[in-house]
């Protein structure tokens, strides 16, 4: 039945039942295995859909998925005008967006002969689009079949190939002209089109597509970004009938450029759309309650380490992240959080990040009476010993997951491998034991727990993050905009609110300087720390090393010395041809002379903190480069009130005793209305 398994569980009826001769050649035919044609069999594998058919799909599609296939085969069935065939599903996350898009592509176009390109930003997507035509794991094959078995006859044989630049993926030079399924990264498959003639195999499968042809976009509101619009346009001009189809959770953008480019790609709009809000109250989607655990540990994350790994766009260094996982203390924590409330918290799923954290977790919590069970790969076992290694087997993991399924586990450790493609009902709580920049891989850990009561989950899902005491400013992922049945990426009015935390750590970085160089008081006023406004600046950017995406969001703060500057150079910057600057992989490294020029043009030659600014001046420039617009500003409203030199004078005015000053300090920290606690932490 393909690389990936050897036997497909098949009902005879009962005991002595007799067999005709078709039906025996029938199950002979089924037990017969593809050859792999392929040592990557993980990402690459041929399927005999005549056995893929007899085990079939048994996954039910929800009402509103139902409603989306319906619309999307009416949608494939129409007559479009050349080039302008193109739509977007718009399910939120946890809404089937992946499952819904392959039950239409198996029952329509491969059905009909047609050809799939499917482009993703991260290899997280494409992963779990592969799994989600033939999942991996042998048991979720056995309980909810495979995608693929609803492709009609008389095709009997189908393949899908993974393609992108990281391990153990396939590079572009392997794909072949007759393949049925390409699943790819955007970057991938951008660098490769403008070398076509240098790649045969999928100059190949694309002439073989011809007309029939369908390109799925997954997370679409990416697609108006320069180079995939450029590569999307370019395609459709080659194959005038190509349908094209995006889906995403995020279907609008603030700035006009966005809105037009997108209606240019999917000349149909939205197809389909429901809110998370609805699928809340239809109880198909649990409402996530987040809920923030500081750790108080301070991530040993050195400045010579941030400089180099800042402007990557990767997720947190190896190291940094095995020393938080090795914290006895840290994880002690995340334990005794459990503990603490765990009628509350109920059946729960941690997300680890190293093997011996797993064991580490299990043992505890198994110590003091909770059923526990870890998942996680051999390869993450690192020990010294082969057998060591291997002690973490398949079939282990495989038996653990089944007891948590059965309910014979209450918490289910394990390091990244129930973020895609694995179904796990009725969980109620998520641990994410570190904060991460990768705000797929974030959200496809907080869409584990959101499966309804209607599906077997619960009403209310509690996401439980941990969050450390970090020294630099570093702009991670945030969710909590599921909270209220919000858009995976939408940009809300959260950059309304006060960038706090940047605040708080660029008002530490001073005072830390200030002490360096012996002085310990501020000559200048408390309120020159604070920032007046900020900018807000989005952009997509290549992670190096790698063929992933991430739509970065970051705050350029604004202070009274350079408020009027910024202001002057944006100004300038809207009359300039910054094309130089669109592209996704542009770093510091290769700009810097023109950022440098801009530097002394407007601020100066000596500005304070020229590497920020440097940085600020580049997200500013990228922002500008792919939405055609300049980054909003917001005011600091609170910053008056704020003033830490008014509150001296205050207190100094009153003539207070101790007594009646410490307490009138306390009384001011401690204002719902202030933000001292985040300024300085107790």
């Amino acid at each position: 039945m393909g690389s990936r398994e050897k036997l497909i569980p098949l009902e005879l009826g009962n005991p002595g039942d007799l067999l005709l001769p078709s039906q025996v050649a029938l199950i002979i035919q089924c037990l017969v295995l593809a050859e792999p044609t392929s040592t990557h069999s993980d990402f690459y594998s041929e399927f005999d859909l005549v056995a893929a058919r007899q085990l079939g799909a048994k996954k039910r599609p929800a009402p509103h998925q139902d409603m989306a296939l319906g619309k999307l085969a009416h949608w494939f069935s129409a007559k479009h005008p050349a080039g302008e065939a193109g739509g977007i599903v718009v399910l939120p996350t946890g809404g089937g967006k992946t499952f819904t898009a392959v039950r239409f592509l198996c029952k329509n176009p491969l059905s009909q002969g047609y050809r799939i390109l499917w482009l993703a930003h991260t290899h997280h997507l494409l992963e779990q689009a592969f799994d989600s035509f033939a999942p991996r794991n042998d048991t979720e094959q056995q309980q909810s079949g495979m995608e693929i078995g609803n492709i009609a006859e008389p095709k009997n044989h189908l393949s899908i190939r993974v393609v992108s630049g990281t391990p153990g993926h396939f590079p572009v030079s392997s794909i072949k002209g007759n393949e049925d399924v390409l699943i790819v990264t955007l970057q991938t498959l951008a660098r490769a089109w403008q070398n076509r003639e240098g790649h045969p195999g999928l100059r190949q499968f694309l002439k073989s597509a011809g007309e029939r042809l369908v390109v799925v976009f997954d997370e679409a509101h990416h697609s108006p970004a320069p180079s995939y619009r450029t590569l999307i346009t370019e395609l459709r001009q080659q194959h005038r009938q190509m349908l094209l189809l995006g889906l995403t959770a995020t279907p609008t953008y603030n700035d006009k450029r966005k809105k037009g480019w997108l209606k240019k790609l999917f000349p149909q709009g939205i197809i389909y759309e429901v809110s998370a809000k609805k699928l809340m109250a239809d109880g198909i989607l649990a409402k996530p309650k987040f809920e923030s655990t500081p750790t108080d540990i301070v991530p040993n994350f050195s400045q010579r380490e941030f400089q180099k790994w800042v402007g990557t766009y990767r997720d947190l260094p190896e190291d940094v992240i095995e020393s938080l996982s090795a914290n006895r203390e840290r994880n002690t924590l995340i334990a005794e959080t459990y503990l603490k409330n765990q009628e509350r918290f109920g059946k729960t799923i941690i997300f680890a990040e190293r093997w011996h954290q797993c064991e580490f977790l299990c043992g505890y919590l198994g110590k003091r009476g909770v059923s526990a069970g870890a998942v996680y790969s051999h390869v993450d076992a690192t020990l010294g010993t082969v057998d060591a290694r291997n002690r973490r087997g398949k079939d282990e993991n495989s038996k653990v997951l089944e007891d948590f399924k059965a309910g014979n586990l209450q918490v289910l450790i394990n390091v990244k491998m129930l973020t895609e493609g694995t179904d796990v009902p009725k969980v109620s709580s998520v641990f994410i034991t570190r904060q991460t920049t990768s705000q797929i891989l974030a959200i496809q850990m907080v869409g584990r727990a959101l499966r309804g009561p209607k599906f077997g989950g619960t009403a209310v899902a509690y996401i439980v993050n941990f969050t450390d005491n970090w020294q630099h400013h570093i702009q991670f992922a945030d969710y909590r905009q599921l909270e209220d049945g919000a858009a995976d990426e939408t940009v809300t009015s959260s950059t309304k609110r006060p960038p706090l935390q940047l605040i708080s750590i660029e008002l530490v970085r001073r005072l830390a300087r200030q002490m360096d160089t012996g002085i310990t008081v501020s000559p200048a006023p408390f309120l020159s720390l604070m920032p007046v406004g900020w900018y807000s600046t989005e952009f997509d950017a290549l992670v190096t090393g790698t063929d992933d995406t991430e739509t970065i969001r970051d705050l350029v703060l604004v202070f009274d010395d350079n408020e009027g500057s910024f202001s002057t150079c944006i100004t300038w910057l809207k009359g300039q041809d910054l094309s130089a600057f669109a592209g996704e992989e542009i770093i510091l490294g290769t700009m810097r002379s023109q950022i440098e020029k801009w530097t002394l043009k407007f601020f100066g030659s000596e500005p304070r903190q020229i590497d920020e600014l440097h940085k600020s001046l580049l997200d500013i420039a990228r922002h500008m480069a792919q939405s055609g617009e300049s980054p909003a500003y917001f005011p600091y409203e609170e910053r008056a009130h704020h003033d830490l030199d008014a509150v001296a004078y205050q207190f100094l005015q009153a003539d207070l005793s101790r007594k009646a000053e410490y307490d009138a300090l306390v009384a001011e920290y401690q204002r719902r209305d202030r933000f001292w606690p985040t300024l300085y932490m107790s």
